[in-house]
């Protein structure tokens, strides 16, 4: 605003804003050769700045992706290593018409394979199913059981209604017991747990509950390569708030033209973990935050922007709520129609095994119902979100809290102890361990929306982590600076 000042140019609040979102230098401003800029010409501005962008690569353009002579990266050397395995991904088997019986087949498949999971924790008391469970009156039992509804009683305990394949039944936290109490406020709706307690009348006073898990210990896998993943999501192509020179200075660098070349050398996989483009429709008056509003050419720009990629990275991308595929969850991957460049297109959520690792990836629609449903949730830490997710071995509990299409099988349950779990969607990179597995949320390469604006929520654009496999080291650079 200063440098605009100094030329006796003046601009408006609205195009101010947008300016600094879109991070518009002074100098595409004065080009405009205005007195008085308007939000219309900066949005002119930035149109112009992404069909620049679409635009096949000039030889100035190119010149910026041509590593240095020096550069010799160690991972052309390697064969990658990488299969999807296909029974964890619904693309080409969806098969739900809505019905009520695919209602209830997706429950009984859920509440089947936790509750195999469940009963392999031993238990001082005998395993009952609920239509018994008044012939174990007085009695301590262990009861494996889905809670379908939840509320307080007058003298504050927590009172929740519960079922299985055969009953119902309801089971009672008090305040006696202020572990497991505590632990009880963050049960939802549709948890599936064992419960350990005294039968007493149309009640079990539940002494302790266990989520299904993950392991405490497991074996370490060790990779002798010295590779190494990047891991993004939320790129926004065709958003006026996309932030282009920050992913400029990502592929820079895996070209070895910033700093610490030798980690960029390593990078032989690049993980996308949806919304890929900000799409068309996806909420109300979208197209005034769009730059394009061709959804195939948005795509376009991503194919440009693997174009623009070292040829020896494997890419795999997965969609998100703003791609072009069905809301419900699990989604299928994007079709060859949308992303036409030499990448590997999975479902959401998909496991893949990359290098000695399995890695579970999911856009993580169903982080904004986990967070509005648990108390000590925020926007602020969403790998928190996501190690509730691994202890219940499921990525969407709450039905109903986001779109779910209900398939003969439950895609969304977590069955094999992934090594690293991978989410995107809140913008917000974060990153934690947890019994073993490595929790990333990679965050975003646009600014902050109208929408973040108002739920005071703020975004950390430009951030990547990158993991080595051979050290068992996350490394996160910025490239916002």
């Amino acid at each position: 605003m200063k440098a605009l000042m100094e030329k006796g140019v003046r601009i408006s609040l609205e195009a101010e804003k947008l300016s600094e979102s879109a991070s518009l230098a002074p100098e595409e401003l004065l080009s405009l050769q205005k007195n008085f800029i308007t939000e219309e010409d900066v949005k002119l501005l930035i149109l112009q700045r992404n069909e620049k962008k679409e635009a096949p690569l000039d030889a100035e353009q190119k010149a910026k992706f041509i590593p240095p002579s020096d550069f010799h990266p160690l991972a052309k050397e390697y064969e990658p290593s990488f299969h999807v395995h296909e029974k964890t991904d619904i693309t080409g088997k969806s098969r739900s018409g809505g019905t009520v019986e695919d209602f209830v087949a997706y429950f009984r498949d859920r509440f089947q394979r936790l509750s195999r999971l469940l009963s392999l924790y031993s238990s001082k008391y005998p395993e009952t199913v609920l239509k018994d469970i008044k012939k174990n009156e007085n009695q301590k039992v262990k009861a494996i059981v889905m809670v379908t509804d939840i509320r307080i009683t007058k003298n504050g305990n927590i009172l929740m209604d519960v079922e299985d394949l055969e009953g119902k039944f309801k089971i009672l936290f008090t305040q006696r017991d202020a572990e497991t109490f505590e632990k009880a406020k963050l049960l939802v709706r549709d948890d599936i747990i064992a419960a350990y307690g005294k039968v007493v009348n149309a009640f079990i006073i539940v002494e302790e509950f266990e989520w299904p898990d993950m392991p405490i210990t497991r074996d370490k896998k060790v990779c002798e390569k010295d590779v190494a993943a990047a891991y993004i999501s939320d790129i926004h192509f065709g958003s006026n708030k996309f932030v282009p020179q920050y992913l400029d200075g990502f592929v820079e660098w895996l070209h070895g033209k910033r700093d610490n070349p030798e980690l960029a050398g390593k990078v032989k996989y690049l993980v996308v973990a949806g919304d890929v483009v900000d799409g068309i429709g996806i909420y109300p008056n979208q197209e005034r935050e769009l730059t394009i509003k061709d959804i195939y050419k948005q795509y376009e720009l991503f194919d440009a922007f693997v174009e623009s990629l070292p040829d020896y990275i494997e890419i795999i991308v997965g969609p998100g709520n703003h791609d072009a595929v069905r809301r419900g969850e699990p989604m299928p991957a994007m079709g060859k129609d949308l992303i036409k460049s030499d990448v590997h297109l999975i479902g959401s959520p998909c496991m893949v095994a990359i290098e000695s690792s399995d890695h579970l990836i999911y856009h993580g629609t169903s982080t904004d119902s986990w967070i509005a449903s648990v108390p000590k949730l925020s926007y602020s830490k969403p790998e928190m979100v996501m190690v509730e997710c691994l202890k219940r071995r499921h990525l969407s509990t709450i039905f109903g809290g986001n779109a779910i299409v209900p398939e003969r099988m439950d895609y969304m349950l977590i069955e094999k102890e992934p090594d690293i779990l991978h989410f995107g969607h809140v913008h917000k990179n974060g990153y934690t361990k947890y019994r073993g597995t490595l929790v990333i949320n990679s965050g975003t390469f646009q600014s902050k929306t109208d929408f973040q604006l108002k739920q005071g929520h703020i975004p950390t654009p430009g951030r990547v982590p990158v993991y080595e496999f051979k050290n068992d080291v996350l490394k996160t650079l910025d490239f916002s600076r």
